[in-house]
């Protein structure tokens, strides 16, 4: 195929595009212009106006802790393994009576 043979408002696919030599791909590229992006729609600006005496004092900010301090994260990761530790020796300790048992 050859890009002479392509007719002037046939539009070229982008599969087409790849499978063409490298200085015919620059040939039908150049012939496609600028990309024609779409608008995007206007939205609408809401402004709220506070009244002059709110905008003269701020209102307080209160700080709020996004993230558990190292102490907590830490304390919880030892409860957690405190509590898998008594859940394994119990298991081990159930098994080995049931293993008396069977002997």
């Amino acid at each position: 195929m050859d890009f002479d043979q392509l007719q002037p408002d046939e539009p070229l696919s982008p599969e087409l595009v790849l499978v063409l030599p490298p200085e015919l791909r620059a040939q039908a590229l150049a012939s496609l212009g600028p990309p024609d992006w779409a608008k995007p729609k206007p939205r609408l600006r809401v402004v709220h106006t506070a009244p002059v005496a709110e905008a003269v004092r701020p209102a307080p900010v209160e700080e709020v802790l996004l993230a558990p301090s190292i102490g907590q994260i830490l304390a919880a990761r030892v409860v957690q393994l405190g509590v898998i530790f008594v859940f394994v020796t119990l298991l081990t300790l159930a098994l080995s009576l049931v293993a008396q048992a069977f002997r």
